[in-house]
């Protein structure tokens, strides 16, 4: 449990000197202004930019500014988020400085656990801050507009993200190059994808915590078809950072 403490210390105060930390929190704050300003006055844009055209758009709402958060933080907010976490131990591999740890004490298994741990507090106070900005800007824009299970869509989409940093943690263990790992990460997150597409485990597949969100707060689906994915995405998530440990454990650095 030391070892764990010690290299947590150390990887919270790496990545705030690397400005990791700061750039997530920068990143995701801009994905929370952008998205109730866009939904709020695109069209207003577009209508002025089309003067010689005629195009006439429906007045925005609280749920297009909603609709514009899931869509950046599925896409852009993740993306981006495993590609600055990619590098998490390739850099450690390169540098050596694993080897000199290990040899002095520290247990295999605190070196994930802090990887991941630290990726994932940066993620969850980034992610949380996206969504209260959201939150207050589209209070602000659309006052008494109010959305049914909010706070369900926001966490099933974070419960999501945990998950694909459980499989790039995995990825990070079996392949020493970042663009490995990314790839990794794509190829599970394809066949998870498709398998989701079936309709034999459609209502099963964690990818439904990240696809429905919209239609959760709209009223097309309800919480209790929730349930089912949630359990299997933190059943993924045990499961894979076990393996990590598991194939760290036995990896030759």
């Amino acid at each position: 449990m030391s070892g764990y403490i010690a290299f947590l210390k150390k990887e919270f105060i790496e990545n705030t000197r690397n400005y990791r930390f700061f750039l997530m929190l920068g990143l995701f704050f801009i994905f929370g202004v952008m998205g109730p300003l866009s939904a709020k006055f695109m069209p207003q844009l577009i209508e002025a930019f089309s003067a010689n055209m005629e195009i006439t758009f429906e007045e925005p709402s609280a749920l297009e500014s909603w609709t514009q958060f899931y869509k950046n933080v599925s896409s852009l907010g993740l993306s981006l988020t495993i590609i600055i976490f990619s590098n998490c131990l390739s850099n450690e591999y390169t540098k050596g400085t694993l080897t000199i740890m290990l040899t002095k004490g520290l247990p295999r298994p605190a070196v994930i656990l802090s990887k991941f741990s630290v990726a994932s507090v940066i993620m969850t106070v980034s992610y949380w801050m996206c969504f209260v900005v959201t939150y207050g800007y589209t209070a602000y824009l659309w006052p008494g507009e109010e959305l049914p299970h909010l706070l369900f869509a926001a966490f099933a989409l974070w419960l999501s993200a945990v998950l694909y940093l459980c499989i790039l943690m995995l990825g990070c263990v079996l392949f020493r190059q970042a663009f490995a790992s990314i790839l990794f990460l794509l190829v599970i997150t394809l066949i998870i994808s498709l398998l989701g597409m079936t309709d034999l485990l459609s209502a099963y597949s964690p990818s439904f915590l990240s696809s429905k969100n919209v239609d959760l707060i709209s009223g097309t689906v309800t919480i209790s078809e929730f349930v089912i994915p949630s359990v299997v995405s933190i059943i993924m998530s045990g499961v894979l950072l076990l393996l990590s440990i598991v194939a760290f454990n036995k990896k030759q650095l």
